[in-house]
C-alpha cells in the first residue's frame, strides 16, 4: 500500500491511499473521486481542492460546514465541499502534521457505510505499516 502525495503546506501533507498492490495498476479511491469530480462537477472539485489546501497550509479547519469528525466514527473526519461531496479522512496514529484520505462520497450517500469502508481503509494502512 502506497500513499500519494495530494497537497503539502506550511503545516500539513496530505495524502490518499492506493490500494493497490500492483505497482502499475494505482487504486486510489480519494484520487479516483477528484477526478470524477474534475469531469463532472468542477465547482465541487474546485471547493474541495481549496479546503485540502487550507487544510495543509494552516492544519485543521475548525469550520464544521468544511470539515468535522464523523458522528460515531473513532477517528474518522471529512472535508466538505459547498455543493455536498465529502472526502473521508484520519490523522494516522505517530504521524504528526499528516492527514490521509480514504476515499470520497456524495450528500444523501449512507454515513455510516461510509464510515466502515473509511474505517477498513483505515485499518489496511496501519496494518501495512506494522510490517
Amino acid at each position: 500500500m502506497k500513499l500519494q502525495l495530494m497537497t503539502r503546506g506550511r503545516n500539513f501533507s496530505v495524502y490518499a491511499i492506493d490500494l493497490s498492490d500492483d505497482p502499475d495498476v494505482p487504486r486510489c479511491p480519494a484520487m479516483e473521486f477528484f477526478g470524477d469530480l474534475r469531469r463532472s462537477a468542477i465547482d465541487s472539485h474546485k471547493s474541495l481542492t481549496a479546503v485540502l489546501n487550507m487544510h495543509a497550509e494552516n492544519g485543521p479547519i475548525h469550520n464544521i460546514q468544511r470539515s468535522r469528525p464523523l458522528r460515531g466514527s473513532d477517528g474518522i473526519f471529512e472535508f466538505n465541499s459547498r455543493q455536498g461531496d465529502r472526502i473521508a479522512y484520519f490523522f494516522p496514529a505517530g504521524q504528526r502534521n499528516m492527514t490521509i484520505l480514504t476515499h470520497g462520497f456524495h450528500k444523501g450517500a449512507n454515513v455510516n457505510r461510509e464510515i466502515r469502508r473509511a474505517q477498513s481503509i483505515r485499518s489496511m494502512y496501519h496494518d501495512g505499516r506494522r510490517r
